[in-house]
């Protein structure tokens, strides 16, 4: 069994914009926060969880098909939320898309693995990229310093996606790519 998952890939100048907002806030607050490596900033598509090492390639090959659809997609609006309100776990950079074809991907992706018997997340899409996990309660001066960061690219394209394994180390997950897919190359 391999632990895998779905993402979108960020450009790269958005990975680095990114990362130092994460080093600036890890220098105030180290110990209260779980910060994500550089190299693991994505947009999740879809978590899959489990998956049987034999049923690997037959999702390769249908996520290759069906993000072949997909044009490159262009996101706006990138904002820094800390989600859920009363008791928030996580720090992340939402955005937004116009684009419906990467919405009807995700349902049959989503459709494709409860046919294998894979239950899929439940959760609606929102697409975002988790710069950290809470441990701790943090300050609320924390909270206004992480909420008053602004992200200078304001609109963007994604052109690739990728298929993931994920290994859960004591320092933090490791993803090894096991398939990357150029989106609209049947556009």
């Amino acid at each position: 069994m391999k632990r895998t998952f779905l993402a979108l890939e960020l450009p790269s100048q958005l990975k680095i914009q990114f990362s130092n907002i994460i080093r600036e806030l890890q220098s105030s607050f180290p110990k209260s926060v779980k910060w994500v490596d550089a190299e693991n900033l994505h947009i999740t598509l879809q978590f899959i969880g489990d998956t049987q090492e034999n049923d690997i390639s037959d999702l390769s090959e249908y996520f290759k098909e069906i993000f072949a659809e997909v044009p490159v997609l262009k996101f706006s609006n990138p904002e820094i939320q800390i989600i859920p309100g009363r008791n928030p776990r996580l720090i992340w950079i939402e955005m937004t898309t116009e684009n419906k074809d990467i919405f009807k991907a995700a349902k049959k992706i989503k459709n494709k693995l409860h046919q294998m018997d894979y239950i899929p997340d439940k959760k609606s899409l929102r697409f975002h990229a988790t710069l950290g996990r809470i441990k701790k309660r943090l300050p609320d001066f924390f909270i206004s310093q992480i909420l008053s960061k602004k992200i200078s690219v304001l609109d963007f394209e994604v052109s690739e996606a990728a298929f993931y394994e994920s290994i859960l180390r004591p320092e933090g997950p490791v993803y090894y790519e096991i398939e990357k897919y150029g989106l609209g190359k049947n556009v």
